[in-house]
């Protein structure tokens, strides 16, 4: 267990050498941290791990902050900044920089490389709109050893699979034992830098775009305030800067204010700053809201006839599977050969069509006569024409869809409910459900009509 002296000593430490704040409800995450370096060194507890720091060991400092600060990062990591980057900053740099044609980013904290390599496989898309440009990308971290796995562009099936679609995936990637490579090309797009926020930006040079995402969290407010002047310092009047979904610059820094109607976005508070067109992004965004809402998890599917708006049948009539519905006749759902389905000119999605039969029944509804042309079968040993049935039962008259049972189906076209009973048929109607020829529990179904 740490000592609240040492906890005090090594949260100064870290935070003179990175910023980082850790609170004294965060000593569990001290300790499971430095408990690995302590083994390492073959040091027997933390007491002895933090004797040897007080002692100055510039090394053990170095793995120290390196085992604290946070190495998580994943490909186009929340979407919606790189949306921004494509949809806004790049036709607008493409535009405002076309006789200077250079451009430089910055990823601070870039960790193992996924934003920066997010954003050079972005920038390849619009190669032909880049010809002869001198594009920049720079990221940097604080991390010896995680910026060695990110100029190797080495990557676990774990990593690729967070946030990269399978087509990038096969384009850029190539497979190396057990994990994937991002092509060389891409990787010579980025150039990688050991740094600390904390150090002077100045020898970084200037900056049209910065990304400093899920970083200002780990600072305090002084130190997010600094950071941001700094970064400020940096920029052209039309640069743009982007933060993590939870991070803010309002009552943090003046230097900067939000893009208008986008979150994560910032430009800077300059008479400079131009106005830029988000007409695009904002369709883009759209699209992507509709396709959100046509399916679970935001993949755009096509929702099927039935549940579109104003989608009807050729009778004019919305097409559900309800009592009675009659759609268009010669049409229904395919089925696998062999399955005893027959086979239709269109084919529906499942529970849109017309009459509905059985294997091994026969019917002379819509779709004429036999189980060919017939949209769904039911089991055998019930017959009908066109019509629902049970087993044990006959009916005659029009198509029905099936309920549960104990059920009524409402009026038919004879004004009548149809209701369970012992060998029971209906012949009068356009729409009823015969039940089998059994008996069945009076008290759970209610009594017979004669009888209430």
């Amino acid at each position: 267990m740490m000592k609240p002296d040492d906890f005090e000593f090594v949260s100064r430490l870290i935070k003179s050498k990175s910023g980082l704040v850790l609170s004294q409800d965060k000593t569990y995450l001290l300790e499971s941290r430095l408990m690995p370096i302590a083994r390492k060194r073959g040091l027997k507890d933390l007491t002895e791990l933090i004797g040897t720091l007080r002692g100055g060991d510039r090394n053990l400092v170095e793995e120290v902050v390196d085992a604290m600060t946070t190495n998580e990062s994943f490909f186009f990591r929340d979407t919606k900044p790189f949306d921004q980057f494509r949809h806004v900053v790049l036709p607008h740099m493409i535009k405002t920089r076309a006789s200077k044609k250079h451009l430089r980013i910055w990823c601070a904290a870039a960790s193992s490389g996924q934003e920066p390599y997010s954003l050079a496989m972005i920038l390849d898309e619009f190669k032909s709109q880049l010809a002869g440009w001198r594009i920049d990308i720079v990221g940097t971290d604080i991390s010896r050893e995680i910026l060695t796995k990110a100029r190797a562009g080495l990557y676990s099936q774990f990593e690729v699979q967070r946030g990269l679609p399978i087509g990038l995936l096969v384009k850029y990637f190539q497979k190396k034992e057990d994990q994937w490579q991002i092509s060389a090309d891409i990787r010579s797009k980025v150039q990688y830098k050991e740094f600390n926020l904390l150090e002077d930006f100045r020898p970084l040079g200037q900056f049209d775009v910065v990304y400093c995402r899920n970083v200002l969290i780990y600072f305090d407010q002084p130190t997010k305030s600094d950071v941001l002047s700094r970064v400020s310092a940096l920029m052209p009047d039309d640069g743009f800067l982007f933060l993590g979904g939870a991070e803010t610059v309002l009552g943090i820094s003046d230097k900067f204010k939000p893009l208008a109607r986008q979150r994560g976005i910032y430009q800077l508070n300059r008479p400079g700053a131009p106005e830029v067109d988000l007409t695009a992004l904002e369709k883009a965004q759209a699209g992507a809201a509709s396709a959100a809402g046509a399916a679970p998890g935001g993949l755009a599917f096509q929702k099927p006839k039935h549940m579109q708006t104003g989608a009807a049948t050729t009778t004019g009539t919305t097409a559900r599977p309800a009592a009675g519905t009659t759609g268009t006749a010669g049409t229904a759902t395919t089925r696998p050969a062999g399955s005893g389905f027959g086979t239709t000119s269109t084919q529906r999605p499942l529970g849109t069509t017309p009459s509905t039969t059985r294997p091994g029944t026969t019917g002379t509804g819509s779709t004429g006569s036999g189980t060919t042309g017939s949209a769904f079968s039911r089991p055998s040993g019930s017959t009908g024409t066109g019509s629902t049935t049970r087993p044990g039962t006959t009916d005659t008259t029009g198509s029905t869809y099936r309920r549960p049972l104990g059920t009524g189906t409402g009026a038919g076209a004879g004004g009548t409910t149809q209701r369970p009973g012992t060998g029971s048929s209906n012949t009068s109607g356009s729409s009823g459900t015969t039940r089998p020829s059994t008996t069945f529990d009076r008290s759970r179904f209610g009594k017979p009509d004669d009888k209430k």
